[in-house]
């Protein structure tokens, strides 16, 4: 952008992702140390893995959180919302380019996914259109783009997710909201995985 005139520029509230770990650290304590106990004990026919009960608990809730980390990075740095030379710039976590050069509109929508409504943010024009998380953004610095842009805000109804793309055929929308079951199926399953290959690499240390 540096060959164009930027007007306002926001990045996402980077402090959302320090409040939730912050909320989940204290809420992992007492299930880690059951952990612990189980993981050194063993229960059935396991003989458990005694003082290497410790590292292996460590290493279970030491990796998922690297994987937030770098989830919350790639989410807050390579993330933005700009307004420049009248036109509006989203760019996603993946560093996706979506130019809303007008006349654009930005629809306040709860979306139906599996019963859920989850609101969303979608910001777009006569040629393209993507979706916003409102929960990762300050309202009143977004409002200020679409403010100094101009854009109309709307409610965008409570559309499911192959309507809203119909309505918006650029549109990217999350697996999660267009799939719900199977990503959750998906995680539980990885969860569980995950648990029983760390346990069976520290059972054989």
């Amino acid at each position: 952008m540096s060959d164009r005139r930027t007007e306002l520029f926001v990045s996402p509230d980077k402090s959302r992702f320090g409040r939730v770990a912050l909320a989940i650290v204290p809420a992992v304590i007492v299930p880690g140390m059951s952990m612990v106990r189980m993981l050194a004990g063993g229960r059935g026919t396991s003989e458990g893995l005694g003082p290497m009960a410790v590292p292996a608990a460590v290493a279970l809730v030491a990796l998922p959180f690297l994987w937030y980390v770098a989830y919350a990075v790639l989410h807050t740095l390579n993330t933005y919302v700009a307004l420049v030379d009248g036109a509006v710039l989203v760019r996603n976590w993946a560093r996706r380019l979506t130019v809303i050069e007008g006349p654009g509109f930005v629809a306040r929508t709860h979306v139906k996914s599996s019963g859920i409504a989850d609101a969303v943010l979608v910001v777009g024009d006569d040629r393209a259109a993507v979706m916003l998380n409102p929960r990762q953004w300050r309202e009143d610095e977004l409002d200020e783009v679409w403010r100094k842009a101009a854009l109309p805000q709307q409610f965008g109804g409570t559309p499911t997710p192959r309507e809203l793309r119909k309505r918006y055929p650029t549109i990217r929308i999350p697996l999660y909201i267009r799939h719900p079951g199977i990503v959750y199926t998906f995680w539980t399953i990885l969860v569980i995985l995950y648990i029983a290959v760390v346990v069976n690499v520290f059972a054989r240390i």
